[in-house]
């Protein structure tokens, strides 16, 4: 793969919010034929693209990323490969962090404004028309009026991507958290009392969800400040969100 085909590669996986790892060759010393300074390896989850010069130090590199993506840092690093050093950097291929506010309603439009201010994409699903438009979510860069089960199996849910569920009157918060529960989500957060959400717990555990899937679940959603009103709840919401999402870089 030469150098243009793969920076489209690069800029293909960037536009479609998929995570992956950049690699390139820094440094070798000779006795690897093929492998050259400059020569670069895209990984992702569902494949990899380009070579390194040799099958062999692909597969190695390929073994590595995965740790590399969890860490979120770039790396240099040192391998021996048949008796020659290779140095490479690796550097994660991060997607641009989206907030998904399931619910148009007065938090969900709270939650939406702060999102956009603190530099998500923000994604607003609701099946009211009258709630789901550019009036009430000015900011936001994609708005979905759509049955919210068939709206998430239509979106691409990434580690970088946050799940704020504010449904209303809590009528969906149920059926949209038992679809978005396995997904890759960084973060996945209902509302509802703590009395609510055991409830909901309780529920999904009888339907065979495992505890440690439920243990990803940000219930009461928000940081405890005392938040009541829709913009402080909003407050609390952005708050443990940014907290989880600096966490991880």
């Amino acid at each position: 793969m030469g150098k243009l085909a793969f920076f489209r590669q690069l800029l293909a996986a960037l536009e479609g919010q998929e995570p992956g790892v950049a690699v390139m060759v820094v440094k070798t010393e000779a006795g690897l034929p093929g492998v050259a300074p400059g020569n670069r390896f895209l990984w992702t989850p569902d494949g990899h693209y380009g070579s390194l010069g040799a099958a062999n130090l692909d597969a190695v590199v390929a073994e590595r990323a995965g740790e590399v993506l969890a860490g979120r840092r770039p790396r240099l690093e040192t391998l021996e490969l048949e008796g020659v050093s290779v140095s490479l950097f690796l550097e994660p291929v991060l997607p641009e962090p989206e907030v998904i506010v399931l619910g148009g309603g007065h938090v969900g439009q709270q939650v939406a404004a702060l999102a956009k201010l603190a530099g998500y994409l923000v994604t607003v699903i609701d099946d009211r028309p009258d709630f789901a438009n550019q009036a009430l979510f000015p900011t936001a860069d994609r708005i979905i009026c759509n049955n919210f089960m068939a709206a998430l199996q239509d979106i691409k849910i990434t580690p970088a991507t946050f799940i704020v569920i504010v449904t209303r009157g809590h009528r969906y918060d149920y059926d949209c958290l038992r679809a978005v529960i396995d997904s890759p989500a960084a973060y996945i957060g209902m509302i509802g009392s703590r009395r609510r959400v055991r409830g909901v717990k309780e529920r999904l555990l009888a339907e065979g969800v495992r505890e440690a899937a439920l243990e990803r679940i940000h219930a009461p959603i928000g940081l405890d400040i005392g938040a009541e009103t829709p913009a402080e709840i909003a407050v609390s919401i952005l708050a443990e969100i940014i907290r989880v999402y600096r966490r991880r870089a």
